[in-house]
């Protein structure tokens, strides 16, 4: 599976969203996915560096592409030259990427996830016209998106209405072996705010409140440590000297990582007077130190303090209501510290990035292996191994299941015939061939897994399946049907052979041969007719023979015992195998080969089914 995260900003700009992308991407290539970054190419808020197209960062392939415009809403359509190659599109942030690549949809085809981190709402800039924004534009932008997934409580609930039943509560993964066990082992007065110096995080509210807290606890300390935002340092710096505050508060910027690790050692809370966080990203690695967090009360801190009963929210627009509530937790916690300490540690290990990683892999697949309806035919998109497991579910617990193949002759067929078309929509229906692999690509934007002919794959089901089949052979004429019951047996003895039967019976023999069918105790009756003959018995005649799976195999029969050659593998590799065919059988082969395909590809194209 092929992954493209779109972000505004990743590395080297540092933040919660950069370091959440990192994170993820980088755990979802360990379990094994090929995901890679896009962004623009220029850091925000630093300088005009032009950035390399393309370069590895810590291990993750990153492309990036120039914009033009605010970063606040970097404009880059080039982004649309980059998605081709990929299975689908996780967009970050609701911005411009998010806003294009929906315009876009019917142009590039795949399917797109979106993570709120927040939406726009970070501050009070502008409030009543990104609200308007919010409820017309984002509301439309939207609905491109086959899942939404909302970073924290308070995202799920401003995109609730937006997105009815195609929100999903991800809460954002952390690092916590970045800081794990880190926090000091002793009780500290010594409070640590982490994080870029944001106008939305109020650093100026908590150094208010510090003012207040010297005064009840002359030996607390409070270390700022992050990155300039918004041009914030300057301001902080006049602020801490207005207030007296340089013995007992530091703001640094642009440590090592080293230098971070040796704050966090140094203290016992982590601290946040922020009036908007789309999550509560540092307040969770803080935890993951052993820090207690002590932050104001919006809702994400709310969640996480709550579920972690660990720690305190406090007001922050009163500083002396927030120095009091700092002073008197900070007393309560001399005879507990060892233990809300470990408690905090332990509230942070659901937030580990593996177990949340899983969470995006499994709408990932659900979104990719949801059926394909091509000109009208409904086509499973699970990969083969996934097949095994749903044909061998059904035997064991005797659920009746019908199993079709469809290739580009099928569904011309069921285009043709709307009953034919009805029938095959209640079976199982696998992908067979290149014509509805280039159909699905035309339609969705991505193929197949994998193409699942059932020349290959009924053989493979008989090899792979975890049971003892028993298994009876119907079709083909008496000679090809006896001769594939015989290799079959040989090749997988492990199996019951049950019965054979040709297809050439005539109507009033089919409930005898049902009868012989069902005294065989057949699980799987394997029909080698023909399209559509095969789809209609099997419907028509399964519940009549006992058997659990009924699977249509075309001319199979006729291929294993020898009658019809297939092509060499070099030419099933190229799935060019019905070049052979029409070339053994011209004159049987070439209407349905020649002006079959033609046909089918020219329904495809802009197939609305």
């Amino acid at each position: 599976m092929r992954i493209l995260h779109v972000v505004r900003q990743f590395a080297p700009a540092i933040g919660g969203l950069e370091n959440f992308v990192k994170c993820l991407v980088t755990e979802q290539r360990r379990q094994g996915l090929d995901a890679r970054v896009l962004t623009v190419n220029r850091v925000f808020h630093q300088s005009e560096e032009i950035l390399p197209d393309q370069e590895l960062v810590e291990g993750i392939p990153v492309i990036r592409i120039p914009y033009r415009g605010s970063y606040k809403y970097p404009i880059a359509p080039a982004v649309l030259k980059h998605l081709a190659s990929f299975d689908l599109i996780h967009v970050h942030g609701v911005d411009f990427f998010a806003d294009y690549l929906a315009l876009t949809r019917r142009r590039h085809k795949k399917p797109m996830f979106l993570s709120t981190h927040g939406g726009f709402f970070h501050t009070n800039f502008a409030r009543s016209l990104k609200q308007a924004y919010f409820h017309t534009v984002t509301r439309r932008t939207l609905t491109a998106y086959s899942r939404v997934f909302a970073c924290s409580i308070n995202d799920a609930e401003l995109f609730q209405p937006l997105t009815q039943d195609r929100l999903e509560l991800v809460e954002n993964g952390v690092e916590i072996g970045k800081f794990s066990n880190l926090g000091s082992q002793n009780l500290l007065p010594h409070l640590l705010c982490l994080g870029r110096f944001s106008d939305n995080k109020r650093i100026d509210k908590l150094l208010f409140a510090m003012e207040q807290l010297r005064k009840l606890q002359p030996q607390a300390r409070l270390k700022i440590v992050g990155r300039n935002w918004d041009n914030n340092l300057e301001r902080l710096c006049q602020l801490i000297s207005q207030l007296s505050l340089e013995e007992c508060v530091s703001i640094e910027t642009d440590l090592s990582d080293e230098q971070i690790r040796q704050r966090v050692s140094d203290s016992s809370f982590i601290v946040s007077a922020s009036e908007y966080e789309g999550f509560g990203l540092t307040l969770v690695e803080g935890m993951s130190a052993g820090l207690i967090p002590l932050a104001s009360p919006i809702p994400s801190f709310r969640r996480i303090v709550d579920r972690a009963k660990v720690g305190r929210v406090m007001d922050f627009d009163d500083p002396g209501d927030a120095a009091r509530a700092i002073h008197h937790y900070m007393e309560e916690c001399q005879g507990s510290y060892v233990d809300q300490r470990t408690q905090a540690i332990q509230a942070a290990e659901r937030y580990a990035w593996p177990g949340v990683t899983r969470q995006f892999i499994r709408a990932y697949r659900q979104e990719l292996e949801s059926p394909r309806v091509i000109q009208g035919v409904r086509l499973d998109a699970r990969c083969g191994e996934e097949v095994i497991h749903l044909l061998d579910d059904a035997v064991e617990r005797r659920t009746p299941l019908k199993m079709a193949y469809a290739n580009a002759h099928t569904i011309n067929l069921a285009r043709r015939d709307p009953e034919y078309q009805s029938v095959l929509n209640r079976f199982l229906v696998v992908n067979d061939g290149v014509g509805v692999e280039i159909a699905s690509r035309w339609k969705y934007g991505r193929g197949f897994n994998e193409n699942l002919n059932g020349t290959d794959f009924t053989p493979r089901y008989l090899a792979q399946s975890r049971h003892q089949l028993k298994v009876f052979l119907l079709g083909a004429d008496e000679e090809s049907v006896s001769r594939c019951f015989s290799i079959w047996r040989n090749h997988y003895p492990h199996h019951h052979w049950v019965g054979y039967h040709h297809g050439f019976a005539p109507e009033e023999a089919q409930a005898g041969i049902c009868d012989t069918i069902k005294r065989s105790g057949a699980d799987l009756v394997i029909v080698a007719m023909g399209n559509p003959r095969q789809e209609r018995w099997i419907e028509h005649y399964q519940p009549h023979t006992g058997a659990s799976l009924a699977i249509g195999v075309g001319a199979l029969f006729d291929f294993t015992a020898g009658k019809v050659h297939r092509a060499p593998g070099w030419i099933r590799a190229m799935r060019a195998e019905w070049i052979y065919r029409l070339l053994q059988e011209p004159g049987r082969m070439w209407r349905r080969y020649l002006l079959g395909n033609l046909s089918f590809l020219f329904n495809a194209w802009g197939d609305q089914s």
